[in-house]
């Protein structure tokens, strides 16, 4: 069975609602049996995975990579995600996928992730570990000022031959990019990836689909 789940850290701008949103998108648009599941420091309405450190902010995303985290077949959200369509996943396709970084396409994004279950890379998880603080310092400061964060860790740690879930997933969009006038008819997975937030906007379709 599909598990379909996001990180909350408490303390930033996003609570249990934000889970229960996505949540409930899910519910609508991924019509595979699946379950919902939720790691966190804090109460979620949904089933919950503890967090054992106190990584900050999207650095908490890392502990997704700690052993038995991850079990089967895994599809991976941030909250500020809408799900605006049906959702069809390539089954078992690749063990491992990240999003394509919407400025940067040579690039990955943590936004949206897959994982089949096998090969799980817990290397990447017990390298940061071991010195988180320096990992964060380093990646919340590259000179250009353009990749920074988990995904940046990521990157560093697995290569840049990590495959791209849009092969596999189709119909992923920008907000930004892509939708901020109009929402594409081919839409499936709205990213929103900094501001505006979904909270920031006022569209007919976010009212549908982030309710």
């Amino acid at each position: 069975m599909l598990t379909v789940l996001c990180v909350l850290r408490s303390g930033g701008i996003y609570d249990a609602e934000w889970v229960r949103k996505l949540r409930d998108g899910c519910e609508r648009q991924i019509k595979r049996k699946h379950r919902f599941r939720c790691l966190s420091d804090v109460d979620v309405p949904c089933e919950r995975i503890v967090m054992q450190h106190d990584w900050p902010s999207w650095w908490s995303k890392i502990e997704l990579l700690r052993p038995r985290v991850i079990e089967g077949e895994t599809l991976y959200l941030d909250l500020d995600t809408v799900m605006v369509g049906e959702v069809e996943i390539l089954r078992n396709s690749v063990d491992f996928a990240m999003l394509q970084s919407f400025w940067t396409p040579d690039m990955v994004g943590s936004g949206v992730m897959y994982f089949s279950g096998d090969n799980v890379p817990h290397h990447v998880y017990d390298k940061f570990a071991k010195q988180p603080k320096a990992y964060i310092e380093h990646h919340n400061r590259n000179a250009d000022g353009t990749y920074v964060g988990d995904q940046a860790f990521l990157w560093d740690a697995l290569g840049p031959e990590i495959p791209r879930i849009n092969d596999y997933l189709p119909g992923i969009k920008s907000y930004k990019m892509h939708c901020f006038r109009r929402l594409p008819a081919d839409a499936s997975i709205v990213c929103f990836h900094g501001r505006p937030r979904p909270t920031e906007v006022d569209h007919d379709w976010m009212k549908q689909h982030w309710a």
